[in-house]
């Protein structure tokens, strides 16, 4: 049972990409149990203010959403600044990834293993002294995600030096229901949008290349090829390197 005392932090996240898209992303938000609750009762209010009757989703960018969500993407950004979520980003060239180099290959359990840097990376090893959580969208479900947990917390101990399993629980969660899971939505799929050019696509439509510019503007990145700098912890960028590329030396 985990132990009260310690602060809980939970991980919301979810994948952005089509099988048409180069590079996929995934990524999620970061935030504590006690923030969790004041942000989700603000997005509450910024909703009935905005007209926002139904799930915000990146797919639903238009030009009747576009302002509305961009709103909320300022709001995210002063959530960030304010010390109250951080975000993270997983980017992978997934027209050139090997899913083959393993006997269990295939592009599901590849997506699965970002999945798993993820949660490793910018959940365990960022906050080992807390009661862990992650909570996937369940609108995938990937089979298998949930039973990661019990090699998650081996490969924190081994690697982080830890002398208890802090990672409790990965929990599918409904999009529809969970706010915080569609205010990563926006900013994933404006992220991904973005790393695959879509606004050079002839059919692009402007709402989405706006939203995705704007989000660009305010992470302070000139274009996603490049990582976020090393010590920022707020906002990361992580374009995967990994002998699982196809060319990689």
């Amino acid at each position: 049972m985990a132990d009260e005392r310690l602060p809980q932090v939970a991980l919301f996240c979810d994948e952005a990409g089509t099988g048409d898209d180069r590079f996929l992303a995934v990524g999620g938000l970061v935030i504590t149990s006690e923030a969790a609750k004041r942000v989700r009762e603000e997005m509450s209010r910024h909703y009935r203010r905005l007209g926002i009757n139904s799930e915000m989703k990146w797919n639903k960018t238009r030009q009747g959403t576009k302002d509305k969500y961009q709103e909320m993407v300022h709001f995210f950004f002063q959530l960030v600044e304010d010390n109250l979520l951080s975000f993270h980003c997983l980017l992978v060239d997934f027209q050139r990834f090997d899913h083959n180099l393993r006997a269990d290959g295939s592009p599901t359990e590849s997506l699965k293993r970002m999945y798993y840097q993820l949660i490793l990376h910018r959940l365990c090893k960022k906050h080992p002294s807390c009661d862990l959580y992650a909570f996937p969208d369940k609108a995938r479900e990937l089979t298998g995600l949930e039973a990661m947990k019990s090699s998650l917390n081996s490969d924190s101990r081994r690697r982080f030096k830890l002398d208890r399993d802090c990672l409790r629980t990965i929990e599918f969660r409904n999009s529809e229901t969970e706010s915080l899971l569609q205010l990563n939505d926006i900013i994933l799929g404006g992220v991904c949008y973005q790393k695959n050019k879509r606004f050079e696509d002839p059919d692009a439509g402007h709402p989405k290349a706006n939203l995705a510019g704007y989000i660009l503007g305010l992470t302070a990145l000139p274009h996603y090829d490049l990582d976020t700098p090393l010590g920022q912890e707020k906002f990361t960028i992580w374009n995967l390197k990994s002998s699982f590329l196809k060319g990689s030396q």
